[in-house]
């Protein structure tokens, strides 16, 4: 990625900056934002980066979409903003990383924002240090998707199986054994000490 670092403050006008990873916020969350920027103002200005052959000239948002959407909320015509050299996919990057470095991500965040790495081409080692996990549980998330393990992932998603959990029973060979691993965990038979005694019959 390019060093590039903005330099001063500009006021850029809100009708020309796109977001090109838009996610889904709190309603209460997002109330919270509103109400804390027209009472003391925006603390810190979000980041842009031009984009090529336009004109007139829009932005790509880098980071800061709650910010402009409460300015937007606001009627405000033109937003305090850094403008930075970066690419659509670099913007793509550090609008992931900021969103997990805010905020602790539901595992099905995880799973997309992990899927959209690996159709860029990043390794697992890449992706565990740019979203501040190891290379190791990167490769959970990886070995599910990949395998098409779409009951695990609903489970892991709607919060019936820790993620740790799914990546060991993800790791058994034969589906049915799978299958009651899962129906035992999610039904409270095996839990702990119990889980782990039947996936080592199993595996033998």
């Amino acid at each position: 990625m390019k060093k590039s670092f903005p330099s001063e403050v500009q006021m850029i006008p809100i009708r020309q900056i796109d977001v090109i990873n838009p996610r889904a916020r709190d309603q209460k969350e997002f109330n919270a934002i509103v109400a804390n920027i027209s009472e003391v103002g925006l603390k810190k200005p979000i980041t842009v980066t031009p984009r090529r052959h336009t004109n007139p000239q829009r932005f790509y948002l880098v980071c800061g979409q709650g910010r402009l959407e409460a300015f937007m909320a606001l009627k405000q015509e033109a937003i305090p903003a850094f403008a930075i050299d970066a690419t659509e996919e670099e913007c793509m990057i550090m609008s992931l990383v900021e969103n997990i470095a805010r905020r602790q991500h539901q595992p099905l965040e995880l799973f997309l924002m992990i899927t959209e790495l690996k159709s860029r081409g990043y390794s697992n080692v890449q992706i565990g240090k740019k979203i501040g996990m190891s290379d190791q549980y990167v490769g959970g998330f990886v070995h599910l998707l990949e395998n098409g393990e779409e009951g695990l992932i609903r489970a892991v998603a709607n919060g019936n199986i820790p993620i740790t959990v799914a990546m060991d029973i993800a790791g058994v060979e034969s589906k049915d054994a799978m299958q009651v691993l899962q129906k035992g965990y999610e039904s409270g038979e095996l839990r702990g000490v119990q889980f782990l005694k039947a996936k080592r019959i199993i595996e033998t």
